[in-house]
């Protein structure tokens, strides 16, 4: 088995898929995702809408591949994406069109996880559309692209919440243009089967949040992922770099520009200067792995404080190694070598996989998938890092589209 593409269905169909497809939950929809970090004891089932649309944009993909014969696997997605579909449509939403930040497994509201964090909305967006082409229907498209509007005019004019870590006053967050960008790429191509209006509507977005990222966020070769409206003086919020966030939003970027056929070689070397520095800055010399946070000048952040959450969990959980930023890394790698040709991509692909495989999966067979959360040296924690959850997206979203771009280069 020395194939990529056989190494990639196998981590999808051995490891990562037996432990979801326990995880699934047949009388009301959606999936339990609140696991200990070794994914032994489901400790709530407290379902999060922000993994529930994840989850869905995942049923939707399995079951794309396998209608495509790319996954040697019998499992009825297309039941599961219907049941996860159905399960949102019914509890996600609120009267005013928002989308709710969590509920009980039964999809009843909760009084204090209601309209939270946009990133939920977002999340939403991306589950209903992803069903939408799934099943080419229209009206579930609409219907995304209905609330895809909702939460922009909500940040354009600044009535969101971001939880589970607010947006400090005065600052902007990179986080914002980026989940846009996806969204609006994912629901671009969806609408190249139903709506011109809205296909050209979706390409002018992706193009203005491009341009938003690499002229507002992009200083040098690195994105900062907060930046005050003023000069906010060298805090840690504005000096600290977000490895695993910078990656992933490379290969948004670099997606939007390829489908797009906007691929000028200028934007793609800034591109690519971005990607090289996160990782060069991130590698962990010491142990390996990328750290979850570092200094725009590498090591520990640094900086001066404003006393918020966020700058709390940067000094906490900077040397740690979590799943999402290898699995981030793993595509935008690939994603690089297979764009430009450079064997430096090979590279750095082969350091990461290395390193991911001998450090994340869990060697437990009755439990599988991966340890997701590591101290510096890779011994696994018990400890929340953002939401109190066991998330399927990175990864396996990762090797899917792992699969996609290999059946492209044959």
């Amino acid at each position: 088995m020395n194939k990529p593409i056989e190494r990639y269905q196998t981590e999808l169909s051995q490891q990562l898929l037996p432990f979801w497809k326990k995880a699934i939950d047949t009388e009301y929809g959606g999936v339990y995702t609140c696991f200990s970090n070794d994914g032994a004891q489901l400790i709530s089932k407290r379902k999060y809408i922000w993994s529930q649309g994840r989850f869905l944009w995942i049923a939707c993909k399995l079951q794309q591949l396998q209608n495509e014969n790319r996954l040697t696997d019998d499992f009825q997605w297309n039941r599961v994406a219907k049941q996860t579909y159905e399960f949102l449509r019914k509890n996600a939403l609120m009267d005013n069109r928002h989308v709710v930040f969590a509920v009980e497994k039964d999809g009843r509201h909760i009084a204090d996880q209601m309209d939270t964090s946009i990133f939920a909305d977002c999340f939403y967006v991306l589950g209903c559309n992803a069903y939408a082409d799934l099943q080419q229907d229209k009206q579930v498209f609409e219907h995304a692209y209905a609330i895809y509007q909702k939460i922009n005019n909500r940040i354009d004019h600044q009535t969101f919440k971001s939880d589970p870590y607010p947006i400090p006053k005065g600052y902007t967050s990179h986080s914002i243009a980026m989940i846009l960008l996806n969204v609006a790429q994912e629901l671009y191509i969806t609408a190249t089967s139903f709506s011109k209006e809205y296909e050209q509507a979706l390409e002018r977005d992706q193009l203005i949040l491009i341009n938003r990222i690499l002229d507002e966020f992009v200083t040098g070769s690195r994105i900062k992922e907060l930046k005050h409206s003023q000069a906010a003086g060298d805090t840690l919020l504005e000096r600290h770099i977000n490895p695993g966030h910078t990656l992933e939003s490379v290969w948004f970027m670099l997606h939007s520009l390829q489908g797009l056929q906007q691929e000028k070689q200028e934007t793609i070397t800034k591109i690519e200067e971005v990607a090289k520095q996160a990782l060069e800055l991130g590698w962990d010399q010491q142990d390996g792995g990328l750290f979850r946070f570092i200094d725009h000048l590498g090591g520990e952040p640094t900086g001066i404080l404003i006393d918020t959450p966020y700058e709390q969990l940067i000094h906490d959980t900077w040397n740690l190694k979590l799943w999402w930023p290898h699995a981030e890394a793993l595509y935008t790698t690939k994603l690089l070598e297979s764009i430009t040709g450079k064997t430096e991509w090979t590279n750095y692909y082969e350091q990461i996989e290395r390193y991911a495989l001998a450090t994340f999966p869990q060697t437990d067979p009755a439990i599988r998938e991966w340890i997701q959360i590591r101290s510096r040296d890779g011994t696994p924690l018990e400890k929340v890092v953002a939401l109190p959850v066991k998330d399927p997206f990175h990864i396996i979203r990762s090797f899917i589209l792992l699969i996609e771009l290999q059946e492209r280069k044959k």
